[in-house]
């Protein structure tokens, strides 16, 4: 697992991605330091699966398929090639991506040093039958010290940036993404029709009533510029922190009606507030239960009545043979 990811917001507001593709590609910069090249037709590429993504970045997903799709954004952002293998996939940098780890002047804000130059002068510097020990820790210092901060990832990779970081100049630019709260709790399939903006005032509802809709009907419901007014009525009659909620368990609705119009949405806006309480009780009401329950209040109405009636009698001096 990678420990550490530095991620240039800079470039990946100006970019326009998201905080989970800035992650990945933040990830991908670095691979080909350590990742095995490949030789191809095309030209040279790198090797990079997607068990790998996963096995090292596991805030970003536990899926391949999502991985492969989050390579393909970045693909159509104009930041990496895609190729593959019978068995790998393949990538490459382009030239815009490389402006990820410039200054505006156009050089390397951290550069890579030579390969093994710090050991060489470790090793030119050092004796080879030292003549005495070394000098006495002060007292108070660590024999294992916690903050040892020289790699970021349990790779053969080169020591962190973070160490060639100037201390005097603090990267503003750069951040531990770890939040996920924007991500939905099931993976938006791609074929899914409607909104993909998940700061639309829509999303959040169509992506519930739709996926719900699917998993019923095996179909995706047609989205169309009338099935979008509707649900913004309905996040504004229910609020937009219940409306998706409702809209869902619309879907688990069985009552003859509703189902001779395939859940259809001017059913859900012209009963809204009836099934934000279906919603809240945890009750699915149809036509069947409508009528037990009518049912039920006519029994305890009648023997309401009947009893009144009885302790009627009684007041009035009435024998009543069975009290």
């Amino acid at each position: 697992m990678q420990f550490t990811v530095t991620i240039n917001q800079v470039k990946a507001l100006e970019w326009g991605l998201n905080s989970q593709q800035a992650l990945l590609f933040a990830f991908v910069y670095g691979c080909p330091s350590w990742t095995k090249p490949i030789k191809t037709d095309d030209g040279i590429f790198f090797a990079l699966s997607k068990a790998k993504i996963i096995e090292e970045l596991p805030l970003l997903t536990d899926k391949p398929d999502t991985a492969y799709r989050m390579l393909k954004a970045l693909e159509e952002a104009g930041l990496i090639e895609l190729s593959s293998t019978s068995n790998i996939t393949l990538f490459r940098l382009t030239e815009k991506a490389i402006e990820w780890n410039q200054k505006l002047d156009g050089s390397e804000k951290y550069p890579t040093p030579p390969k093994n130059e710090g050991r060489k002068k470790i090793r030119s510097t050092s004796e080879k039958n030292p003549s005495k020990v070394g000098e006495k820790s002060e007292q108070g210092s660590e024999k294992s010290p916690t903050n040892q901060d020289t790699n970021h990832q349990v790779t053969n990779q080169d020591t962190s940036q973070d160490l060639q970081r100037s201390p005097d100049k603090p990267a503003r630019n750069l951040v531990l993404v770890v939040d996920r709260t924007d991500a939905p709790r099931v993976e938006i399939p791609a074929d899914m029709p409607g909104p993909k903006d998940r700061s639309c005032k829509t999303f959040k509802v169509w992506a519930n009533y739709a996926m719900a809709y699917r998993k019923r009907y095996s179909t995706w419901p047609v989205w169309n510029a009338k099935v979008g007014g509707q649900l913004g009525q309905l996040v504004d009659r229910l609020g937009a922190d219940v409306a998706h909620h409702v809209a869902a368990h619309f879907l688990k609705t069985s009552d003859a009606t509703v189902l001779r119009k395939c859940h259809s949405l001017n059913e859900l806006l012209a009963n809204a507030e009836s099934y934000h309480t279906q919603w809240v009780t945890g009750q699915r009401i149809n036509g069947t239960t409508a009528r037990q329950m009518e049912r039920t209040e006519a029994n305890v109405s009648a023997a309401e009545q009947a009893a009144q009636m009885v302790l009627a009698k009684r007041q009035a001096g009435e024998r009543n043979e069975y009290l």
